[in-house]
């Protein structure tokens, strides 16, 4: 028994004659027959009755069937599998991102990114960067979202970026209705500060204010851009974030300026070292883009372009 016999058999159970079987199978009427006869001699037991020029099923046949229609339901099921795995409906990701973006930006593009795709299993995990990265090279998770630069052993990246942060305040603060935040506009102002558990962005911010011998008032400081704005919009002060965290502050009626020096926020897609990205993966990180260049000014950049000044 084998599946050219299978198919046969099915084909002239659907269409009722080998002629119609054979224009389903695109083969000759007399290929048809000959593989229907030597199914039941494979069988032991005959499968149709010939009447008035018409072929019947046997009792046989129809209990056969029966089994046939189970195998071919699964064939279908798994070529349907086969076509949702290729159109990229079908899937698990396992994200894991640091919280300056896992809790602004990609809440939505999750959401968008699930509208057209039912079926896929996602996972998004917020993390600092370090742990990200350590959570990535292990291949605990496909795909991760870091600050950078990292320890990238064990590790590749597939896109690196580069964007600005954004001056925050309340829109009933004096600086809202502003074009443009300058350094000098900071001095003796009441200022949240980016803690420093996150000492790259905070010698950012803190360098740039220095070099003009900018004094604000820090009394509060806290290692989370998103707690930084939840503070600002307590009215305890303004402050400088990342474009992301700062989208969403706006959303809730607050003021998002720029703010000169510019102080850079780099970060980055990372994958585990030695493994093809999902395509998944890359289509996600295509939703990311879309939605991600109409809240900043988005650069693609090479991971040797970061200044870590």
């Amino acid at each position: 028994m084998n599946a050219k016999q299978i198919a046969a058999f099915r084909a002239v159970m659907i269409s009722g004659s080998t002629v119609g079987a054979a224009k389903m199978l695109y083969i000759s009427q007399p290929a048809v027959t000959r593989l229907i006869k030597d199914l039941e001699e494979r069988c032991g037991f005959s499968l149709f009755e010939r009447r008035s020029s018409r072929l019947f099923p046997t009792a046989e046949a129809e209990s056969f069937y029966q089994e046939v229609k189970r195998h071919f339901t699964g064939m279908d099921q798994l070529s349907q599998s086969i076509e949702q795995i290729k159109t990229l409906r079908t899937g698990r990701l396992r994200i894991a991102a640091m919280p300056a973006l896992a809790y602004s930006v990609l809440p939505k593009v999750v959401s968008n990114f699930i509208q057209t795709r039912k079926d896929v299993s996602l996972s998004l995990t917020p993390g600092s960067s370090v742990n990200v990265a350590k959570m990535v090279g292990s291949q605990q998770f496909d795909l991760g979202i870091v600050m950078l630069p990292v320890d990238t052993r064990e590790l590749s990246f597939y896109r690196c970026y580069r964007s600005s942060c954004r001056f925050i305040c309340n829109a009933d603060h004096p600086y809202a209705e502003r074009q443009e935040i300058i350094a000098e506009d900071l001095h003796e102002q009441d200022f949240v500060a980016i803690g420093e558990r996150n000492p790259l962005t905070r010698y950012r911010i803190d360098a740039a204010l220095h070099a003009k011998h900018i004094r604000p008032r820090q009394s509060i400081e806290t290692p989370m851009f998103i707690t930084v704005q939840a503070l600002v919009k307590e009215g305890l002060g303004v402050s400088i974030i990342d474009p992301f965290t700062a989208s969403i502050f706006t959303e809730s009626g607050g003021k998002s300026l720029s703010f000169q020096p510019d102080i850079p926020f780099y970060f980055a897609f990372i994958t585990p070292m030695h493994k093809q990205i999902p395509a998944l993966a890359e289509e996600f990180i295509h939703s990311f883009e879309t939605l991600a260049q109409s809240i900043t000014d988005l650069q693609v950049i090479s991971h040797e372009d970061i200044d870590l000044k």
